[in-house]
């Protein structure tokens, strides 16, 4: 930890940490973050010292609601926060981002005898969380018994506990009979050792989660509950508990904030590189002239402002949408229209528009201009090209054909 960071950490306080001082934290870790990228996937996660740095800013407990230690941010500073942190290490902000941002989810869905008990620690959680089923789940005495198994739990290996799904079947097998919703202690579960294969986001702790017959108390499981699929109305167990709007959302366009402000970041991290090899490069040159200053060449002048005004494009894209976001929230709550599938869904693919034009940014003029020794292993191009192209492969791309149809459907009716 720099000496600045260690200075903004003591003077921030740690029960009203505002979004100015926390950007400043971000950006003081800035350079230990791009430092620490090829120990990140090496390790395939952040340091644990970095752990501790993010726990003592209170970064994990920013979605976590007052009663509870937490500091109960809006969604606008949220995303903010976590795009200045990916773009320091994409792959760190990923992991950070959803495993800070579920405990929304889950003080917004159970009830207060679950919420007591995974807030127990100040606040302090760190909640990764897939929407897949992950196998199935048999009800028992006083609960219910899993044995399921969840790839791509980004966020994992400083977990303190997991949101899943899984399908109920009978104790004779057969058809599921229904999909549950759950949250678990990290005792319920094992972490496997089985991220870093990819080709990018190597360092994002996407682990696989695995339950063994691990029991569950009755009021940790929600019945007939699909996580991405959860229908607003104009109360819920956290609204009622804790008074606050962003507890009526559902999940896509909350899902979408998260993903779109770690991609924006990251390619703002491919667009700082980007102006370093300006300033440290020449040209190839051209038929009659020889090389000379990137700096001080019009084309690259050229492609610096155009990459640059689309990124600030995405990201203005992001921050109207965590905006859009919690205008809905109010409005549910001051007894207007409920947070429809149909808002839910324009959310998410708003998000997803901010990530193609970030993606545009960097395919199209970053990475195509910024000459094949910036690809070379290890390079910072090199790392964030990696990690934005397998971000761009995620689900929540290929689903963008089924959603707008959706959408559209409903709409339209």
């Amino acid at each position: 930890m720099s000496d600045t960071t260690a200075t903004l950490l003591a003077s921030a306080p740690s029960t009203d940490l505002t979004l100015a001082e926390a950007i400043d934290i971000a950006r003081s870790l800035r350079p230990q973050l791009v430092a620490e990228q090829a120990e990140v996937e090496r390790r395939t996660t952040y340091s644990p010292e970095l752990h501790e740095t993010f726990k003592a800013a209170g970064f994990y407990r920013l979605l976590v609601p007052e009663m509870y230690g937490g500091l109960a941010w809006t969604m606008p500073d949220f995303v903010r926060l976590m795009g200045e942190v990916s773009r320091g290490c994409m792959s760190t902000g990923w992991c950070l981002t959803l495993g800070a941002s579920h405990a929304l989810l889950v003080s917004s869905l159970w009830p207060k005898s679950v919420q007591d008990a995974v807030f127990a620690d100040g606040g302090h959680v760190v909640i990764p969380s897939t929407a897949r089923p992950g196998g199935p789940a048999l009800r028992a005495d006083g609960g219910w018994v899993l044995n399921t198994t969840h790839p791509y739990s980004s966020g994992s290996p400083y977990s303190t506990h997991y949101v899943g799904q899984a399908f109920e079947y009978g104790p004779d097998g057969g058809a599921p009979l229904q999909q549950i919703l759950f949250v678990a202690p990290r005792s319920a579960y094992e972490i496997q050792n089985d991220w870093g294969h990819t080709l990018g986001l190597k360092g994002s702790g996407s682990n696989t989660i695995v339950f063994k017959d691990s029991f569950l108390p009755a009021d940790h499981v929600l019945e007939g509950t699909m996580q991405v699929d959860i229908r607003s109305s104009h109360t819920s167990p956290g609204f009622e508990l804790h008074g606050n709007p962003m507890h009526l959302a559902p999940g896509q366009g909350f899902f979408g904030l998260d993903l779109s402000t770690v991609f924006v970041g990251g390619a703002f991290g491919a667009l700082d590189e980007y102006e370093r090899l300006m300033r440290e490069r020449k040209t190839a040159g051209d038929a009659g002239s020889a090389p000379r200053a990137r700096l001080h060449d019009p084309d690259y002048q050229r492609w610096f402002g155009l990459a640059t005004a689309r990124l600030n494009a995405a990201q203005a894209i992001v921050f109207d949408t965590a905006e859009r976001w919690m205008e809905i929230c109010h409005r549910v709550a001051a007894g207007g229209e409920p947070f429809s599938t149909a808002d839910d869904m324009m959310l998410n693919m708003m998000c997803r528009e901010a990530t193609r034009l970030a993606w545009s940014a960097v395919q199209d003029i970053i990475y195509r201009t910024a000459g094949s020794s910036a690809s070379v292993n290890g390079e910072r191009m090199e790392r964030a090209y990696r990690d934005l192209s397998q971000a761009w492969g995620h689900v929540n791309m290929i689903i963008e054909d089924s959603m707008a149809r959706a959408w559209s459907s409903q709409t339209l009716a």
